[in-house]
């Protein structure tokens, strides 16, 4: 009787920790070049949440929001919305057995033409070796884009837009800045 009690308790316990709503959350950073440390105006920020659950044989992800802006003058942006969870062995169990989703925290995506991506696109030996590690959990960071300066470097760097339904719509300002790289490099716009 005990273990039955005990097990409805914990059960009990993460139905409330996980099916709570999220928070809303401020995620803010600022953006400059690694080399003259001068704020970088006109970069893109998208913020992308997904929402995830588990099934028998693997984890089921779909597209919950996209939301973008551009560095300020000072380098600097802000992007509001959940502030999403790590997930884990115990939300799996429980998304498995009661066929919820649970919003996981934010990816983020910073691209200004012309400067390494974040996150890094494999191949640009030289972002690699000069970027430093950089994860964004809404406390002001500063992240460094080292410049490219070979067109090499600039066509691996080319990113695309997130993907799912209505995402493209709400990244108009994204598919604009990378719409003018591809200009800048001679090739053909690939968003419209």
């Amino acid at each position: 009787m005990f273990m039955k009690t005990a097990l409805a308790i914990v059960f009990f316990i993460l139905l409330i920790s996980i099916a709570t709503p999220i928070s809303a959350a401020t995620f803010k950073g600022k953006v400059v070049d690694a080399n003259t440390k001068d704020p970088i105006e006109g970069a893109v920020v998208v913020a992308e949440w997904t929402e995830e659950t588990a099934t028998p044989t693997a984890t089921h992800s779909r597209l919950k929001d996209v939301k973008e802006v551009l560095t300020d003058k000072k380098g600097e942006w802000v992007i509001k919305g959940p502030r999403g969870r790590k997930g884990g062995n115990i939300t799996a169990i429980f998304t498995f057995l009661t066929g919820t989703y649970y919003t996981k925290r934010p990816q983020f995506t910073i691209f200004k033409p012309g400067y390494c991506p974040c996150p890094l696109v494999v191949g640009i030996k030289v972002c690699k070796e000069r970027m430093k590690p950089f994860s964004i959990d809404g406390e002001g960071e500063t992240l460094e884009l080292p410049k490219l300066t070979n067109r090499e470097d600039r066509l691996k760097s080319l990113v695309g837009p997130v993907a799912g339904e209505g995402a493209l719509e709400k990244q108009k300002e994204f598919l604009r800045k990378i719409n003018e790289e591809r200009r800048n490099l001679g090739l053909k716009e690939a968003y419209y």
